[in-house]
This record gives structure tokens, C-alpha cells and sequence, in this order.
């Protein structure tokens, strides 16, 4: 998939005679300052074997935003049914199945990826990509995670287990999209949001159209959102080996796209309220979170790797925004 969230690891050179010129300073200089434009969560890395490391970063565990941002959609989903224990117990459950089906989505996209990743800067240091795992060890990988999240699955009731076993489709095929369509973006959305589809099912055993679809469409546009921002990081490197993006199908006009699908999140969110009863503090919270996705657009840079990164990991705190509203609304019911 794309993906959501990337990282680097240390360039091992292999040759005994080693030719540095200019050029291969500065490209290497100009690396290491859009790694830097990253936020680097290695603390996890000094409580863990070595032989274990590569593993978690094929599951991008040090890059959480993009847990969040496949966490939230299922979050509200449970959060539009009711502040229950029950449901904050579900929302738990949700956290954990989402560490692990995301880290199984990784790996999948890696795999299908190695070529392309070899290719591009910063994706060459992955771990499939750079040989640290091999594609077999890969394989075992995702079978594993793939097995824990079926346990959490089952642990729900039987129509989201139905939904949940589902979902394996977007998630395999995914990474394939960015070969034949601009639009691998909406692709991505029919996946990562698919926890907006089983969350309220989850919570009340029944599934009702009229609040998961609009919910579900909210989710797509809001990830065609933030991840045509996220392509626009790579875009220059798409373009050499292939890859299509709805950065480069939109070019200039991605920030009127943006716009465009702020207001469909936007609108199928108001559609949600109105289908649970919603208060006043719930659509107070979405004006503040129009505006968060406002600012993004206004602020951004597209050219620019370091402000295309920021707008995108921004979007975490547009999601709690929403969260809390959903929360806020329900205590005035």
C-alpha cells in the first residue's frame, strides 16, 4: 500500500575501493536532510533484540501515524454507537487489531513493492528492499500478523467477523493499483477505512446502512485527502519508474481537489449525525475540524518533501477532533 508511513535504516557498503565525488555528497547530504524532516520514534529500538528490529520496521511500529489515521474511521464507527465500557473496551480491541493488520498491510505492500522500492530514496532502505529480510522471511511475517489479528476477530460478533474476513481483498490487491490507475489513492481508502464499515456493527451486533456507508464514504475522502499530500512527496520518483499517483494526475490543481474532498468528508459526516441523533457539540467539532483540513491546504507545499509530511501527519489531529466531537455529543443525548 501506500504507504502510509516510511523509514530509513543505515546504508552498509560492501566495496573494498570506495569513489566519493561531489555529486554523491550532496545527494547524500540532501537525503539525510529530508530524513531529518521526519519524526524518528526509535525509542522502541533500545528495549528490543537486534535480529527483531527489521521486523518492526517492515511494520512501520516507528511511524504511528499511519495507525492512527487507519484506527480512527473504526474509532468513530464505536464511538457513534454509544460512550459505553463496553464500546471503550471495543475501541481497545480495535487498537490492537489495527497494529497488527497494519503492520500485515505493510509487509503485503512491501513485498509487491521490493522493485520499485530499490528505486526510489526513500524507500531503498526498507527492509525487504535493502535484503535485511528476504521475501520468504517476509511471507512468515505476515502469516503471523495475519494469524494474531484473526484472533481478535473472532473475538467479535458474527457479522463483523463476516466484514473483517472481507476485508483481506482491498488489502492484497492494494498495491497492485498504483500500476495500472492515477487513482491508487481511492483504492487505499476502500481500504484503511474499512474499520468504519465494522465498528458500529461491532458495537450492536446489527449492520445499518444509513450510518456505516456515509461513514465509509467520509473515510475514502478523507484519505484521498491526506494521501494525495503524502504523494506528492514522491511524485519525482514516480514519475522515473512508473508509479502512478493521484499527485501526478491532479499536478496543479491538487489543492482544488483537496477542497473538493474536504467538503465530501465533510458532508458525509453531517449525513451520519442526522442519521444517530446527533448534538450541537458534534457539529460544532466538525467546523473546527473543516477548518484543521482548511489550514493544511492553505499551508502546504507540494513541492516541498518536509511540508507535504507535516500536512499529512497533521491529519492524526483532525481525526481526534472529530473523535472527541463524536464523544462531547454523545454526553448530551
Amino acid at each position: 500500500m501506500i504507504y502510509l508511513l516510511r523509514q530509513t535504516c543505515p546504508l552498509i557498503l560492501r566495496s573494498s575501493i570506495i569513489r566519493i565525488t561531489t555529486t554523491s555528497i550532496s545527494n547524500q547530504y540532501q537525503h539525510r536532510k529530508t530524513i531529518s524532516s521526519f519524526p524518528q520514534s526509535k525509542d522502541i529500538f533500545h528495549i528490543v533484540p537486534k535480529p527483531i528490529q527489521p521486523y518492526l520496521r517492515l511494520s512501520r511500529i516507528d511511524k504511528p501515524v499511519g495507525s492512527w489515521l487507519l484506527y480512527l474511521p473504526g474509532a468513530w464507527s464505536i464511538a457513534f454507537a454509544g460512550s459505553t465500557l463496553n464500546n471503550f473496551a471495543l475501541m481497545g480491541l480495535f487498537g490492537l487489531g489495527t497494529i497488527l493488520m497494519r503492520g500485515a498491510g505493510c509487509t503485503i505492500n512491501d513485498l509487491w513493492d521490493r522493485n520499485f522500492d530499490r528505486q526510489v530514496e526513500r524507500t531503498k532502505s526498507r527492509p525487504i528492499a535493502s535484503g535485511e529480510i528476504t521475501s520468504r522471511q517476509a511471507l512468515i511475517w505476515a502469516g503471523v500478523q495475519l494469524s494474531l489479528s484473526f484472533l481478535i476477530l473472532i473475538q467479535l460478533n458474527i457479522p463483523s467477523i463476516v466484514l473483517g474476513i472481507i476485508s483481506l481483498v482491498p488489502v492484497v490487491i492494494y498495491p497492485l493499483m498504483k500500476r495500472f490507475t492515477y487513482w491508487p489513492q481511492l483504492f487505499l481508502g476502500i481500504t484503511f477505512n474499512w474499520g468504519a464499515l465494522m465498528g458500529f456493527t461491532a458495537a450492536t451486533g446489527l449492520v445499518f446502512p444509513s450510518v456505516i456507508l456515509p461513514l465509509y464514504f467520509a473515510g475514502i475522502a478523507w484519505t484521498l485527502h491526506y494521501d494525495t499530500i503524502y504523494a506528492h512527496q514522491d511524485k519525482t520518483d514516480d514519475l522515473l519508474v512508473g508509479i502512478k499517483s493521484t499527485a501526478l494526475r491532479l499536478g496543479k490543481e491538487t489543492k482544488l481537489w483537496l477542497r473538493a474532498f474536504s467538503i465530501g468528508m465533510m458532508s458525509h459526516l453531517i449525513t451520519v449525525g442526522l442519521s444517530v441523533d446527533q448534538t450541537w457539540p458534534y457539529y460544532l467539532g466538525l467546523i473546527g475540524a473543516s477548518y484543521h483540513l482548511h489550514k493544511q491546504i492553505e499551508t502546504v507545499s507540494l513541492n516541498k518533501t518536509d511540508s507535504c509530511w507535516k500536512a499529512f501527519a497533521a491529519n492524526r489531529t483532525t481525526g481526534l477532533i472529530i473523535l472527541a466531537s463524536i464523544l462531547v455529543g454523545n454526553c448530551l443525548k
